[in-house]
């Protein structure tokens, strides 16, 4: 396809309206809502993405390398034990985090143990519920002619 040919198929389409910047940066918050709306509705057929919400707080990645190295016959400066502490800092917060993470899946994990018992045990109560209302709808069944016969022998 050649580039005339993907400008007219461009050109069927409507062209986007044009809103100059100041305008555009003064909307109301009603105004911005409705424009992003129209924007939606004019392409109907692409689908709407709409994203999950985060579930816990956002994870910061630590640094694995220090960038500050000394030198083989350099010293320890007086700067070095607050890097130091610093880099202390930052492995002691990722060891809690990940302690933190641990313990949360540990009772997420229990959780949905407690919920499937609980589940197990109404199926079960449901079930002997169901069978006893069989088992006496069966009786109820056969029953029923003999109590026929007996009221059609002796009409009261």
């Amino acid at each position: 396809m050649s580039e005339n040919e993907k400008t007219k198929e461009n050109t069927d389409e409507k062209p986007k309206e044009w809103v100059p910047p100041s305008v555009r940066h003064n909307m109301t918050e009603t105004e911005k809502r409705q424009r992003q709306l129209d924007r939606m509705f004019e392409n109907i057929d692409k689908p709407v993405v709409i994203p999950d919400r985060p579930t816990g707080p956002k994870e910061h990645k630590s640094k694995d390398f220090v960038r500050n190295v000394s030198g083989s016959s350099a010293g320890a400066g007086s700067g070095d034990f607050h890097v130091y502490r610093a880099i202390r800092r930052r492995e002691y917060a990722r060891l809690n985090s990940m302690a933190a993470a641990e313990y949360n899946e540990k009772l997420d994990q229990q959780y949905e143990e407690k919920i499937e018992r609980m589940k197990q045990k109404d199926d079960d109560k449901t079930a002997k519920k169901r069978a006893r209302r069989q088992k006496r709808k069966q009786s109820k069944q056969q029953n029923e002619p003999a109590k026929k016969a007996k009221t059609e022998v002796n009409p009261t």
